[in-house]
């Protein structure tokens, strides 16, 4: 389910990341955590709130420190194949082999984003440096130049355009850090 999808287990938990239909939520038994007010606690998955993109995690200034996960017993070549499976399926349908920070939109209760960036002809529109993916309209990549400026008011133009269009609300999946 993980392999290939950029970042760290703390992020994939804060998150609840997850492809080809599995979810962190499905693995994780526990996480222990740093506190804001410098204290430790460990909690199980049950107080976790997971959800679509979501847990307590993001809700709060707690540092994940230590996760236990469990994992499902399979065979090593089979495992190996799906592995493989899954980086032949990035490699033909998310642009890979540009920089940028990932799947950019969520999806929508009932809508998929991407569709929706497609379908408004969004598709190659760039501002800077920065561009909506041809081969995949629901990541914006770095064309070599791009600044965080030209990234984020390029999601802003898609967040308006699909807006103005089919009167759907996109929700970033990327988060910003910072100014």
């Amino acid at each position: 389910m993980l392999h290939g999808i950029p970042g760290t287990i703390g992020g994939a938990i804060r998150m609840n990341a997850g492809a080809y239909g599995k979810e962190m939520k499905e693995i994780v038994k526990e996480v222990t955590y740093l506190q804001e007010d410098g204290t430790i606690q460990t909690l199980p998955n049950e107080e976790l709130n997971f959800s679509y993109r979501h847990s307590r995690f993001k809700d709060s200034e707690g540092i994940i420190i230590e996760a236990k996960l469990e994992l499902e017993k399979a065979n090593p070549e089979e495992i190996k194949e799906k592995m493989e499976n899954y980086k032949k399926s990035r490699l033909e349908k998310q642009p890979v082999d540009m920089p940028s920070a990932g799947s950019t939109f969520k999806r929508g209760t009932n809508y998929i984003s991407a569709q929706l960036i497609d379908e408004a002809g969004l598709k190659g529109y760039t501002i800077g440096g920065a561009q909506v993916s041809l081969k995949h309209a629901g990541f914006i990549v770095n064309t070599g130049n791009a600044t965080a400026e030209d990234i984020l008011n390029l999601i802003d133009y898609v967040i308006q355009v699909v807006y103005e269009k089919f009167g759907k609300i996109l929700e970033m999946e990327v988060e910003v850090v910072g100014e």
